[in-house]
């Protein structure tokens, strides 16, 4: 359990906590102190979450901002409400993913997956970075997976317009993972630090528009699957835990720190890509 004092004072940003991980983090948060805003597509479904979660943290410091993280343009308008609203952020936790089963196209005309998973955290990262130094010591916290470990970045098929399937999902959890690496290195020395949590295997909504055959094989794995609450718990300690305001640049599961292999710390593949993405994001910059 975290101590009340931990977290009183502090505000927290988390996307995609209308349920799951989301959802229980911004509960354990709310309940020691924090002040917590929850970002959600619908607002039935996030006005709903946040009685949920004040119900439960005994609080009504918990606040709701609507945003399509698939769109850019909201994105951006998200993060001038959250410059607006608060005078301070001390953690983000990008949070929010998505495991679709047909390639769709955003509003931007960029493949789903890689605009939710990838795209929008390193986007919305970089508008609050300003926000984020003004509070230091802060956090970026972005969720990642397991499946980074089957991913590939391939600067010809970033869109998947070749190939789609499972490697989709995968390869946007590896561009998460480069992208937080490369973003640690780049703000070292300013007070704000950036690290993976890979929750483990849990029982969310994610893959709920999968083909039949994927969501079968989740309904057969479920038993085995962790509870939200205890997936939640390496983002709350990632976001909360006095023992690791100095860390920066980790892939965090069970309580520490473990290695990603020799494909998260590509120089030059972070290098392009980080190139790459400032290309996709500034098109959408005079909107």
């Amino acid at each position: 359990m975290i101590e009340k004092s931990t977290m009183s004072g502090r505000s927290v940003l988390i996307t995609g906590a209308t349920s799951g991980i989301g959802e229980a983090t911004a509960r354990a948060l709310a309940a020691n102190g924090a002040t917590v805003a929850i970002v959600g597509r619908d607002e039935q479904r996030t006005t709903a979450a946040q009685q949920r979660i004040q119900q439960a943290a005994g609080t009504d410091q918990v606040h709701i901002l609507l945003a399509d993280l698939s769109s850019q343009r909201e994105v951006r308008r998200l993060a001038q409400e959250v410059a607006g609203r608060f005078d301070r952020l001390d953690a983000l936790v990008n949070n929010a993913g998505v495991d679709v089963g047909a390639r769709i196209l955003t509003s931007d005309g960029l493949e789903l997956t890689f605009a939710v998973n990838y795209l929008a955290p390193f986007l919305l990262s970089h508008l609050l970075l300003d926000l984020l130094k003004a509070s230091t010591p802060s956090r970026i916290v972005n969720v990642a997976s397991s499946a980074h470990r089957g991913g590939e970045i391939d600067f010809d098929d970033l869109q998947s317009e070749q190939r789609f399937g499972q490697r989709a999902y995968n390869n946007s959890k590896l561009a998460l993972v480069l992208f937080t690496f490369e973003l640690a290195k780049r703000l070292k020395g300013t007070g704000v630090t950036a690290n993976c949590v890979d929750p483990g295997f849990v029982r969310t909504r994610l893959g709920a528009t999968m083909p039949l055959g994927y969501r079968l094989a989740g309904m057969l794995m479920w038993p085995f699957m962790s509870a939200p609450d205890r997936g939640a718990d390496m983002t709350v300690r990632a976001v909360s835990s006095p023992e690791l305001v100095d860390v920066t640049g980790s892939y965090l599961k069970r309580g520490r720190s473990i290695e990603t292999g020799p494909k998260t710390h590509d120089p030059a593949v972070a290098e392009r890509l980080w190139q790459v993405s400032e290309t996709l994001v500034a098109a959408t910059e005079a909107g």
